[in-house]
């Protein structure tokens, strides 16, 4: 049963009416035709298929476009793109097995997409070639390293944004790296069963909350200055999707994980928030930019990656797919309407993560691949 703050954000929702065209989000051949066609399109802006994204985009995005051909793969059981998302990933090594790549790596943010991607890897069980380090390998060790740099000197603890003490940014404690963080750890719980990882996700959840990252109402907000004042005494109360989207399936990943009932709730505040504050006439929208037309070329893609994980939330959590489809399922017309080969990455990433993620009704995500399912729905699956 949903609870009753989901039912009536839900209820808010206007209906959308679709446009003309030949998408039904209600047909799984017709998901798996239109999600084709834009992972083609999306992969033609790669510089001889390397993967990698060129200017403007930032080397984060190339991590979190894979994780989305990833996640296309694991949807739909389409490998077309499987070889260059592993080439990509393991190019982007260093001789430590990290993602510690610099100059591009100066957030602990940038690192983590790069180790989310290969978690992707390690749990829809895309194969390593010979010689290379495990996917798991590769992410824990960037899980060892973020916990290196958790810092309790100022506000108690939290991850900062940059890694370099001598760069702008450095004193900003930024959702983004918490969440990604905190997702890390719980997936790392979840896929090894080591209390530890679960342990640290709990803390990093914990301190978000405690300096108002994370409101009652789970808003999610951007970050808090560590060196103004006492330390993380105001907020950004700048409102990103993706923020959103970090927390609710790290959440979902711990309700399934440890059963406390309070994950459940978390998971639960957070769809009701992402309905509350990132709908526009039913379709996902990002109202920090959007509404202007200033979306950047990061902000562009933080729709895709909200879609991404609530997807993946309605499979890890399956009571929550009506939720999730009643936000995914308009938002597939609408995009899939859309969607133009001459959009940017961060648009047709999000075209994709989006109509991907209607197949997500909490039992037919990842054909044949029934580990990354919620343990009420693993006894359900059908390969």
């Amino acid at each position: 049963m949903l609870s009753s703050i989901v039912t009536l954000a839900l209820a808010a929702i206007a209906p959308y009416t679709a446009r003309a065209m030949s998408f039904d989000n209600s047909n799984t051949d017709s998901i798996k035709t239109t999600a084709s066609t834009i992972a083609r399109s999306l992969v033609s802006l790669y510089p001889a298929n390397t993967g990698i994204l060129p200017a403007p985009y930032y080397w984060w995005q190339s991590g979190t476009t894979l994780d989305g051909l990833l996640s296309y793969y694991h949807i739909t059981g389409d490998t077309t793109y499987n070889a260059l998302a592993t080439s990509a990933i393991l190019s982007q090594i260093t001789p430590t097995n990290d993602f510690m790549k610099l100059p591009d790596c100066a957030g602990n943010d940038d690192q983590a997409w790069w180790a989310l991607a290969a978690m992707s890897a390690a749990e829809y069980g895309l194969p390593t070639p010979a010689g290379s380090p495990s996917w798991l390998a590769l992410a824990q060790n960037v899980y060892n390293e973020l916990v290196g740099r958790w810092d309790t000197a100022r506000c108690n603890g939290g991850m900062k944004w940059k890694i370099d003490p001598t760069a702008d940014g450095y004193h900003y404690k930024s959702t983004i790296a918490n969440g990604l963080f905190f997702q890390l750890a719980a997936r790392l719980g979840r896929f090894t069963g080591d209390a530890d990882y679960l342990s640290w996700a709990e803390k990093a959840y914990d301190w978000t909350v405690s300096v108002g990252l994370i409101d009652n109402d789970f808003n999610v907000y951007d970050g808090t200055d560590d060196a103004k004042g006492s330390g993380c005494i105001d907020v950004d109360h700048d409102e990103w999707s993706y923020n959103v989207g970090v927390f609710m399936y790290g959440a979902a990943i711990m309700a399934d994980k440890t059963g406390d009932t309070k994950w459940d709730s978390r998971t639960l505040g957070f769809i009701a928030s992402t309905v509350r504050n990132f709908l526009n006439n039913g379709v996902l929208f990002e109202k920090q930019c959007e509404g202007k037309g200033d979306c950047n070329t990061d902000q562009a893609s933080f729709k895709a990656i909200l879609a991404r994980w609530m997807g993946a939330t309605a499979v890890v959590y399956p009571d929550t797919a009506a939720a999730v489809q009643k936000v995914i399922g308009p938002s597939a017309i609408a995009f899939a309407g859309t969607f133009a080969s001459s959009q940017g990455a961060g648009d047709q990433l999000a075209a994709l993560d989006i109509v991907s993620a209607s197949m997500c009704r909490g039992g037919n995500w990842g054909p044949g691949k029934p580990v990354m399912l919620g343990k009420k729905m693993a006894k359900r699956f059908v390969a």
